[in-house]
């Protein structure tokens, strides 16, 4: 078969040909952003390929479409593969003009926008916050309104937190109407409103293939959440044991959750649940990719698997490794944000027991914005344990660790200490 590759993703760790094999033809076109810029390790990247296009400017770019149609009218595709949250709509819309299997336009927009996605999760009866589309100002005000404050504004297209907006009160939808004019014009924003549910985030990350699920596991954000990393907080996750008492109410939502949603086959998912502080479960959402932020790291260290590479060899009917029905291991995972300010000191090494690998993203002298996005880090680990307890315990001196090892100061490195 021949496949077609939509990338934006690093392609460190990703190697499509391999898990395809030699029986199979993959054809790649790649964010340029998403290659490493040595020249090795850029070879290495793009070794394998029948053919390779790098894009400049790639993202929401239909001149990829184009070239993706151009290619197929030379030589078929059998199928397209695309991990990115943002190129799910395009895949299926080439699915469609190409006549292959896989994610639909219908199941694509299901799990891309939010109010669609929440009108069959409620219309199953499954919990979800109260919520409406947010196209006008007026759409806002009549939310607020109605639910008072605090509100979530968000796209309903969005990902990675970016855009998310929590209203308080009068200013903060002042500072809304500021950042978003499009809640003034004709054409209206993609935005939605959602009632603010006090809660610990749970997430649910797995994969299924024809249909059925080779693996489904919770983690928990415990005191954190993604909103943590744009305040400059730091963000953590760890795996929930076997023996938690929320494993199979969790599973259970979001097997419901998934059922509720038109399905492709084979896919991966990431779900997000909400708890309440008097013990609720609200659904907040599901993604048809993997989680990111080092999720899917997280994922191998605990199972032992790579989420994409069961699935790509999966579409291709080469016998991936087996999932394991429980964790091998317990695992969690640590986000360092940027602070605004220049980096003036960030620790190379970490010495915390536990921790099996720890990155920084960041080198000294650079100037620092704070972050736009859930998944934006200077800094990150990975930590394995006996329990998720043990974990967390792990992560919890590893953020110590690094805020008493890392110094930011605001304006240039002879600035003011901030961090």
């Amino acid at each position: 078969m021949r496949f077609l590759i939509l990338n934006r993703l690093p392609l460190s760790g990703l190697r499509f040909p391999d898990w395809l094999g030699p029986a199979h033809e993959a054809v790649l076109l790649t964010d340029a952003a998403a290659l490493s810029s040595d020249p090795g390790e850029r070879a290495a990247q793009l070794a394998g390929y029948a053919h390779v296009e790098v894009v400049q400017n790639y993202h929401f770019n239909p001149l990829v479409e184009l070239r993706a149609l151009t290619l197929h009218a030379g030589s078929p595709f059998d199928r397209v593969i695309a991990l990115s949250e943002f190129d799910l709509l395009r895949a299926a819309r080439l699915r469609g003009l190409f006549g292959v299997p896989g994610q639909d336009v219908r199941s694509a927009t299901a799990f891309r926008d939010k109010v669609r996605m929440k009108e069959l999760l409620r219309a199953s009866d499954i919990p979800v916050a109260d919520h409406a589309p947010a196209a006008s100002f007026a759409d806002v005000h009549r939310f607020v309104e109605e639910q008072g404050y605090p509100v979530v504004v968000k796209p309903r297209r969005g990902g990675g937190s970016v855009g998310v907006h929590v209203l308080e009160n009068p200013q903060d939808l002042r500072d809304l109407l500021e950042a978003c004019p499009e809640l003034g014009t004709d054409d209206g924003a993609q935005l939605m409103c959602e009632r603010y549910v006090k809660h610990e985030l749970f997430h649910v990350d797995g994969i299924f293939v024809n249909g059925e699920a080779k693996l489904m596991w919770p983690s928990s954000q415990g005191d954190s959440s993604c909103l943590d990393i744009i305040a400059g907080l730091s963000l953590h996750s760890a795996l929930l044991d076997p023996d938690d008492p929320l494993l199979d109410p969790l599973l259970d939502l979001t097997r419901r959750a998934l059922t509720a949603l038109p399905m492709p086959d084979s896919f991966l998912f990431h779900a997000e649940v909400f708890r309440t502080p008097d013990g609720e479960l609200f659904f907040n959402e599901v993604a048809s990719r993997m989680g990111g932020g080092l999720i899917d790291r997280m994922v191998t260290l605990g199972f032992g698997i790579t989420m994409p590479e069961v699935l790509v060899r999966s579409l291709a009917d080469n016998e991936p490794a087996p999932v394991p029905p429980l964790p091998l291991t317990s695992a969690g995972l640590s986000l360092f944000p940027p602070r605004a300010g220049t980096l003036v000191r960030i620790p190379e090494d970490c010495p915390v027991p536990g921790v099996v690998s720890y990155q920084r993203h960041a080198e000294p002298g650079t100037v620092l914005v704070a972050a736009q996005a859930s998944v934006e880090k200077i800094g990150a680990v990975l930590a394995t344990g006996s329990s998720r307890a043990e974990v967390e315990a792990t992560l919890a001196a590893a953020g110590r660790w690094f805020e008493e090892s890392t110094r930011i100061t605001a304006g240039d490195a002879t600035g003011e200490e901030t961090g």
